[in-house]
């Protein structure tokens, strides 16, 4: 049954990384739903946040072909359930009537968001959820017109530990 899969893999931090790994999901097929890179708590290393809709063969399989990347330290798959995951988004909503200002920003905070930014013509709010509170927020702030939208890519940490043992083989630590 094909499902979203969390792939995490944590690779030294070099060009030509990003490739290698995106070429991997190419071969397959695989359309690539969110990725966000950023640095580790290790000096060097890169955290890769990827998710992707496969079945459950198929993700054992990229897992196993991602594990052969000369750069890749460790990665695992992982389901939601298995997840602590958001998303941050900016919706910038034009509007100059107060009323409608003041609904706006109530349907924000509702989601656990804020007026990051406001001009008497627009409000800029940011909301930090999963992508489902987000975009229901954004449905909801639909009718109020919305000039401009920007979503980061999923980040993600596992609710049990798993500390990746190669970590801490970096040359540069």
């Amino acid at each position: 049954m094909t499902k979203l899969y969390t792939i995490s893999a944590f690779t030294e931090n070099s060009p030509g990384v990003l490739q290698r790994i995106t070429i991997t999901f190419t071969k397959r097929k695989l359309n690539i739903e969110s990725l966000t890179v950023s640095e580790t708590e290790k000096e060097g290393i890169s955290r890769f946040t990827i998710v992707i809709k496969a079945d459950e063969k198929l993700i054992s399989t990229v897992v196993k072909q991602l594990r052969r990347i000369i750069e890749i330290r460790d990665v695992f798959a992982s389901e939601n359930e298995d997840l602590i995951f958001k998303e941050i988004s900016l919706i910038r909503v034009f509007s100059n009537v107060t009323a409608d200002r003041e609904k706006i920003e109530s349907l924000a905070h509702r989601y656990g968001g804020k007026i990051e930014y406001a001009t008497k013509e627009y409000l800029i709010i940011e909301i930090t959820g999963t992508e489902d509170s987000i975009r229901s927020l954004y449905q909801l702030l639909e009718p109020y017109g919305i000039a401009e939208f920007a979503r980061s890519g999923r980040i993600a940490l596992r609710k049990d530990v798993i500390l990746p043992e190669k970590l801490g083989n970096s040359g540069s630590n």
